[in-house]
């Protein structure tokens, strides 16, 4: 019998999920208020509809009678995904109480310090004011729980403290933010999906993110890391198995981002989804596992084979074609590697490139063998 899906967003991100959905056999309704998104030339249905109203989405979902409510990529989308199956009784990962700790960057940092785990100085603001007699610069300043580097800001002295704060407080949704020591070193991500109490995949990669205006933001990602000595490797998954018994967890998706510093790797964040940056196809390039559908099976209660974490084979790269938003797509400025295994652009010739973190904007990307 065939199943029914509801997929939480219809962006590109959503829109890796959904084609997978279609080609294990499920009909998928995809739901975003915003039309034309791409996923949606890929789904059964779609509808527009706001993905943070709950009581809107729950009637949606028991209109089309739907066995499965999932999404990836999305910080917003998730908390949804699981408020809504915990109402439903349908297949969900974690709790939404576990959902709102990591939505909250300061929450997240609390819980660590608390169980001695990636020290990092912190300081958890609603107004300008209580960043008064902050002293550790440089720092970062962040909205609590904005999603995609979106109103993270490096600041290296107490002149400019006050008003990144006042640029992380507008942007985060409740209206807080949180200052942190700024963390110095290469950049690593972690995918791990814990199954039947066991991690069955923990998948390390090194995370190359832009600099200056873009801070933060990801250019691209490699597996195997290259900038990271197999100590300090050893170490950052050291780091996530800790975390993960802290967590205590029998089954779910988990994203960590984590710098090396000269103390040791640190958390930057920690999310209950697969990642935004169509990782699993670098991980398929490189590991030969398909995480979107072990993420799937894992919740309809499928087997899950185990995926070592050691890899020995090529260098893979997973890079992203940007530009600022606002102008017309020019492919010919982009164009698909030689020898990528794997390449789709995001927009269509000329067609104008919209704000998501305002800066520099996803137009496409590719997985390749690395030099």
């Amino acid at each position: 019998m065939m199943k029914t899906a509801l997929v939480l967003g219809t962006n590109a991100g959503q829109a890796d999920l959904i084609r997978y959905l279609k080609s294990a056999g499920w009909t998928v309704i995809g739901c975003s208020p915003i039309p034309g998104e791409v996923g949606q030339q890929f789904c059964d249905a779609v509808e527009h509809v706001n993905i943070v109203d709950l009581d809107a989405l729950e009637a949606l979902a028991r209109k089309h009678n739907v066995d499965l409510i999932y999404s990836i990529s999305s910080d917003v989308a998730i908390k949804s995904v699981v408020a809504l199956s915990e109402r439903m009784g349908l297949p969900h990962f974690f709790d939404s109480a576990f959902i709102d700790l990591l939505d909250n960057k300061a929450a997240l940092r609390a819980f660590l310090a608390q169980h001695d785990l990636s020290p990092v100085p912190f300081r958890h603001v609603a107004s300008a004011e209580e960043a008064t007699g902050w002293s550790a610069f440089p720092c970062v300043v962040k909205p609590v729980d904005a999603q995609g580097q979106r109103g993270v800001v490096k600041v290296s002295n107490s002149a400019e403290l006050m008003d990144a704060v006042k640029q992380g407080l507008e942007i985060s949704r409740s209206k807080k933010a949180i200052i942190e020591g700024y963390l110095d070193g290469v950049e690593v991500s972690c995918n791990v999906l814990i199954c039947g109490g066991k991690t069955q995949m923990k998948a390390l990669s090194e995370r190359l993110v832009h600099k200056d205006l873009a801070l933060g933001l990801p250019a691209g990602h490699l597996i195997p890391p290259v900038h990271v000595s197999a100590k300090h490797q050893e170490e950052a998954l050291a780091l996530v198995d800790a975390i993960i018994a802290k967590m205590n967890h029998k089954a779910g998706v988990l994203y960590f981002q984590m710098i090396i510093t000269e103390d040791g790797p640190r958390v930057v964040e920690i999310a209950p989804r697969l990642d935004g940056c169509h990782m699993w196809r670098l991980i398929k390039a490189s590991y030969g596992a398909d995480l979107i559908q072990m993420t799937v099976d894992c919740l309809t209660g499928n087997p899950v084979d185990h995926v070592p974490p050691e890899y020995s084979g090529a260098n893979m790269e997973l890079m992203f074609q940007q530009m600022p938003p606002g102008d017309g797509l020019d492919r010919a400025r982009f164009p698909k590697p030689e020898n990528a295994v794997y390449h789709e652009y995001r927009y269509e010739n000329g067609e104008a490139v919209r704000a998501v973190n305002g800066t520099l904007e996803v137009i496409g990307y590719y997985v390749r063998e690395s030099a």
